[in-house]
């Protein structure tokens, strides 16, 4: 068989496609690596702020309480000028041993 045939040429440009096709996956394969890699870090980022926003708002209701019942204006001031509101309890709860008052009966 003749290395000039068009047998020959034909699987040498099939290899030769073939090894530029490898080349080319190799190089987006390693792209999505380190995209994928970005991605994380930010779904991490994201994760941990959720976190740390739970604990700053537990943060903030400790203090409010505290700024309440110890009557601490500076800590009452501190949160107002950052944007938090204090509401203290409007009415106080009643006694653990009373009974709860019945609903009023529907008039006619």
């Amino acid at each position: 068989m003749p290395a000039e045939g068009w047998g020959y040429r034909i699987i040498l440009a099939l290899s030769g496609i073939t090894l530029i096709l490898v080349i080319v996956y190799l190089l987006v394969s390693q792209q999505n690596r380190a995209v994928q890699a970005k991605i994380n870090e930010r779904q991490q980022f994201i994760n941990q702020s959720i976190q740390f926003a739970h604990i700053n708002e537990t943060l903030v209701r400790i203090m409010a309480t505290v700024a309440v019942s110890e009557k601490d204006d500076k800590l009452r001031d501190l949160l107002t000028q950052n944007g938090i509101k204090i509401n203290p309890p409007a009415a106080a709860k009643p006694p653990t041993g009373a009974a709860p008052l019945a609903p009023e009966a529907p008039k006619p």
